[in-house]
């Protein structure tokens, strides 16, 4: 079954790109997979797999979506709770005019024309997002990306719609703590990084490492607390503290960042990466994620293009 609904720019607290929001590389979850002017992906909500297709129908300065939603059964209490879903997970109650406001003298104003509208998003599988953290180390999105979608092909469990769709869901930790190394390493191609991947999941099914527990602590001791992971390093814990749980004072720190803060910031002087990090944390606070994300994302899009700003 399937139906139609939207979410009105009365719904959106400020502007929204769709696009640059799903292509800016988060380690939320793996990438959703496009559409004409849209994308679809899957949730289980309400007990029942969901296939949601969303579409952008306006500008971004005064967004509107539609959304295609695709179960076995569809009602209105299904339909409500998907729009619910896709508010939380585009972080749609975000005030991005007091983000743009607050830093119009800052050399960040640049990116702000360019991707306008573009929001963090907010992980509903924190298991799923933590792996794509841990496959994104020293990879580009394209590739942790594709990581991503071989362990949930190789891995997850296979659901088909009325529509014929069929979609592999993100394996649970049980899962991928059974798996073999070599089988992550070379059908998953996720390389060295394999060892961490199934480190980090036997924590989780031994009760030693819980995720939603996190929440509990300020950022600066859930990260150490990360960093006792095999594998987690301060780029990896911040991809997740930010994309996955939720702190939007992380602001995680790769090439790209290290480049361009220097260059913004340092007049190209050298630095450290956790040096880059902590000034962003200073700098921009509570926004501190978001100006990471735009920065990055501006950085990808443009760098080859022209001179950064």
């Amino acid at each position: 079954m399937r139906c139609e609904t939207y979410i009105a720019a009365s719904d959106i607290n400020g502007p929204f790109n769709l696009e640059h929001t799903i292509r800016s590389g988060q380690t939320s979850e793996a990438e959703w997979q496009p559409l004409d002017n849209g994308y679809w992906d899957v949730e289980l909500i309400n007990q029942r797999y969901v296939k949601y297709e969303v579409y952008s129908e306006s500008t971004p300065s005064s967004p509107r979506l539609r959304v295609a939603i695709t179960s076995e059964t569809v009602d209105d209490e299904l339909c409500n709770a998907t729009k619910q879903y896709l508010r939380a997970l585009f972080r749609l109650g975000d005030n991005l005019e007091e983000f743009y406001d607050a830093f119009r003298d800052d050399p960040l104003v640049n990116a702000f024309s360019q991707l306008q509208g573009l929001r963090l998003m907010q992980a509903s599988n924190l298991f799923e997002s933590l792996i794509c953290s841990i496959c994104s180390q020293h990879a580009s999105v394209k590739m942790w990306n594709l990581m991503a979608q071989l362990i949930k092909r190789t891995h997850g469990e296979r659901v088909t719609f009325p529509d014929g769709t069929v979609f592999h869901t993100f394996p649970k930790p049980e899962k991928l703590s059974a798996v073999l190394e070599r089988d992550l390493e070379l059908i998953c191609k996720t390389g060295y990084r394999a060892k961490y991947i199934i480190a980090a999941s036997k924590l989780i099914v031994e009760g030693k490492l819980n995720l939603n527990h996190l929440r509990d602590f300020p950022y600066d001791q859930a990260r150490r607390m990360l960093m006792e992971v095999p594998g987690i390093g301060p780029k990896v814990a911040d991809c997740f503290l930010l994309y996955g749980v939720g702190y939007t004072e992380a602001a995680p720190v790769d090439i790209w960042m290290h480049r361009i803060v220097s260059k913004l910031y340092f007049d190209n002087t050298r630095i450290s990466k956790e040096k880059a990090g902590k000034f962003l944390r200073d700098r921009f606070h509570k926004w501190a994620g978001y100006a990471q994300i735009y920065l990055f994302h501006y950085a990808r899009s443009f760098w080859a293009k022209k001179s950064i700003y």
